[in-house]
């Protein structure tokens, strides 16, 4: 089994940036709490929109944003792990992605790691390593319980469905792959 940390690629592609400044707050809310029946749509534009870049089917934002036509693919994959939340921009349909699966899910005796200094919570990590559990099988996207407000972690189906369907501006980063334990 393998796992992906989700990324963007942000220097091929154009993204997207809120039209009003979001606060510290709003985007520390992006922990897994739901958020789609108080969510109103949220204007956004291009960032930098004079160097011409083409939009991907996932542009950079504060959180992941996929185009309709990547929504409909991954979808059968995610639906019972996020929520779909409308973006406003006229080129075309684009929705953010709330993650709301935050799983506790990391292997602490295998995975290698910062604490903070009150020794109560992980600063970083260095290595991550996963528990083989169901609730990592049941979900292809998902956040961990150390990380809640960072980036999303995806499954090797996942990828591989990207890959599959031509789905440009995602990226991958490996961060676990249990063959190498």
């Amino acid at each position: 089994m393998k796992i992906w940390q989700l990324q963007f690629e942000v220097d091929k592609y154009d993204n997207f940036i809120p039209i009003r400044e979001f606060t510290a707050d709003e985007i520390q809310s992006f922990d897994g709490r739901k958020k789609k029946d108080i969510w109103e749509p949220l204007p956004v534009k291009r960032m930098e929109p004079e160097n011409k870049l083409e939009l991907g089917d996932a542009p950079g934002f504060i959180i992941p944003v996929f185009s309709k036509k990547a929504l409909e693919i991954l979808r059968p994959l995610i639906q019972n792990s996020i929520e779909e939340l409308a973006l406003q921009f006229q080129e075309a349909e684009y929705y953010g992605i709330n993650v709301t699966a935050v799983l506790n899910v990391i292997d602490y005796s295998k995975s290698k790691y910062i604490m903070y200094s009150d020794g109560k919570r992980i600063m970083a990590f260095q290595k991550y390593a996963f528990k083989s559990c169901t609730e990592l099988l049941n979900n292809n996207i998902f956040k961990i319980v150390d990380e809640p407000t960072r980036r999303a972690f995806v499954s090797d189906e996942f990828k591989q469905t990207v890959k599959k369907n031509n789905l440009s501006g995602f990226k991958f980063k490996l961060v676990w792959d249990s063959s190498q334990e």
